[in-house]
């Protein structure tokens, strides 16, 4: 009686095809836990208007895709010039399949494919399981870029209580209990909320001369003209009404705009998202944040003002003119860092294009907001 030989799985890397968008959607899902439809897809990759292609790697186990690499396709300023550079992202490997090399293999693949000098360079976040991985192909550390948190609602924690069921004893008693700490927490939360709106108001000049408009539809070409005013000479994504658009038509997200007018002109906007409980400031121009912090701080009011109903408001990089002095802490220092887990993000480049050394750069040499990131 012969005993069958066992075969070892076959794995290759391989570029994206379309058949293979169900089982990246898929895999999404179960990797990232969030559901992500055809409509996401198509914008963050098909539409994207900085690449002709999907810039995604398959690794397949015996014709199976069980792994991904994809790459972010995005117009970078550094210094005059305005080059291509891509952001690796949603990279993912299905579990059974975990330790065998793949994330090398397809890092390595990438590097091959893009070695050309197009993109000019590779930027990303990677987290703490991705990170050696990205040093160990030639990414280096460039710095820090920390998140800052605005905690609105301290409060909110109670509603896992509030919403408890009762555990024996009184029923009667125990519903009376919880209206009246319904009652009390309500009341705490709308003081809370008056406080901050009065703290706010006291840090801005009401008697200057700026109209401030609300859009539920992003005003692409505006934005593109205040970021034109004062064009910083950090690194970053260029600003361009068609980067606006498309960025802003993303279907997971929603967004809502504040312009500053001086004498009918637009000096300077700030977008906002909401996600779940909190707010998130994901743009303001211009992006040099000194050369109108008057007019930013005014809109940055009145859009904590009009969220003041959120948890928390969430800013990440440059996008706030003075954090802490509306009580935006960063996620790297006391208090924040002794109560949760930081979210700061490792800044690593790697270089494509000869001449460039941005491998060497320090964090001071870029400057971010969250559009600047992969996903808003």
């Amino acid at each position: 009686m012969s005993i069958p030989t066992r075969t070892a799985t076959q794995y290759t890397v391989r570029t994206f095809e379309p058949d293979d968008r169900e089982a990246f959607l898929s895999l999404y899902e179960t990797v990232f836990g969030h559901d992500r439809g055809a409509d996401w897809f198509r914008w963050k990759f098909r539409e994207n208007p900085y690449v002709d292609h999907v810039p995604i790697l398959v690794a397949s186990a015996d014709g199976e895709p069980v792994g991904f690499r994809s790459f972010f396709a995005q117009e970078m300023r550094v210094g005059d010039a305005v080059r291509p550079a891509f952001q690796p992202c949603d990279t993912m490997v299905h579990a059974d399949h975990r330790g065998r090399g793949l994330f090398d293999r397809m890092n390595e693949r990438a590097v091959e494919r893009y070695a050309d000098g197009r993109p000019s360079f590779f930027f990303n976040f990677p987290n703490e399981n991705s990170k050696p991985g990205n040093l160990a192909h030639g990414w280096k550390e460039i710095g820090t870029v920390p998140a800052y948190y605005r905690p609105q609602n301290p409060l909110s924690a109670l509603g896992e209580t509030r919403d408890a069921e009762p555990r024996g004893g009184s029923t009667k008693l125990q519903s009376a209990d919880e209206g009246a700490a319904t009652a009390v927490a309500d009341t705490l939360e709308d003081a809370i909320a008056t406080s901050h709106r009065a703290g706010d108001k006291l840090l801005v000049d009401s008697s200057t001369d700026l109209d401030v408009e609300r859009y539920e539809t992003p005003p692409t070409d505006t934005l593109a003209a205040i970021y034109r005013r004062s064009i910083p000479d950090a690194i970053h994504a260029n600003r361009s009404a068609a980067f606006y658009r498309w960025r802003f038509a993303n279907p997971e997200h929603s967004y809502t705009a504040y312009v500053a007018r001086r004498d009918g002109e637009p000096v300077a906007a700030l977008v906002v998202s909401s996600v779940a409980d909190h707010a998130r400031i994901v743009e303001t121009v211009p992006r040099t944040l000194e050369s109108e912090s008057d007019a930013l701080n005014r809109l940055l009011v009145t859009a904590l003002d009009q969220h003041a109903d959120r948890s928390y408001v969430e800013a990440f990089g440059e996008t706030v003119p003075a954090p802490l002095r509306f009580r935006f802490y960063p996620d790297t220092r006391l208090p924040l860092s002794a109560l949760i887990r930081p979210t700061a993000r490792t800044l690593l480049a790697r270089d494509l294009e000869g001449g460039l050394d941005l491998e060497s750069s320090s964090a001071a040499a870029w400057t971010f907001s969250r559009l600047d990131l992969d996903t808003t």
